[in-house]
């Protein structure tokens, strides 16, 4: 049953994304990753697919060139919330002195309020955030409790974190 899940939940998300690159490009043994980390069937059947954030399909011709041979069957990467989070908060603290003092100061960032363009992120947001880097990123702002309240009506965090970019492009396309 697990196995069905998986490969129900594999299907959606990479045909959401595209399907150009879905599953049905993959061979019979694609290599899969968690995290970066090289994981095997057991590791990706015990996955809460509620804690996936990326998931990304490259069929055998990308994964060759991703990780040689080894890709001959395509590759899978699967990325959780917790290592999009990790992963967006780096590089954030890399773009604003005063976000990375402001994440020094109140722990992990959960008193933040994320907002991406304009729209406010109120779940499932990590991939989105993960996704920015140098390519797509302009600016990032930081606005206190009483303007994040006035402007977005948010009266349940201390601060906003404000973010302008392009639309990242899909790294299934790639």
């Amino acid at each position: 049953m697990k196995y069905l899940f998986f490969t129900f939940f594999c299907f959606s998300i990479s045909f959401a994304q595209s399907s150009q690159y879905g599953l049905d490009k993959l061979g019979s043994n694609p290599v899969t990753f968690i995290d970066s980390v090289k994981v095997n069937k057991p590791e990706i059947f015990a996955l809460d697919s509620k804690l996936v954030a990326l998931m990304s399909v490259y069929g055998p011709t990308e994964a060759k060139k991703l990780i040689g041979e080894d890709g001959k069957d395509g590759v899978i990467y699967v990325e959780t919330k917790d290592f999009s989070t990790k992963r967006f908060l780096r590089y954030f603290r890399s773009k604003s002195k005063e976000f990375s003092k402001l994440l020094d100061s109140n722990g992990d960032g959960h008193t933040f309020q994320y907002i991406l363009n304009g729209k406010v992120l109120t779940s499932n947001f990590e991939g989105d955030l993960a996704l920015i880097d140098d390519k797509v990123f302009k600016k990032i702002n930081i606005v206190k409790k009483k303007e994040l309240s006035a402007q977005y009506n948010i009266t349940d965090k201390d601060y906003g974190i404000i973010i302008s970019s392009t639309i990242p492009e899909d790294p299934t396309k790639k």
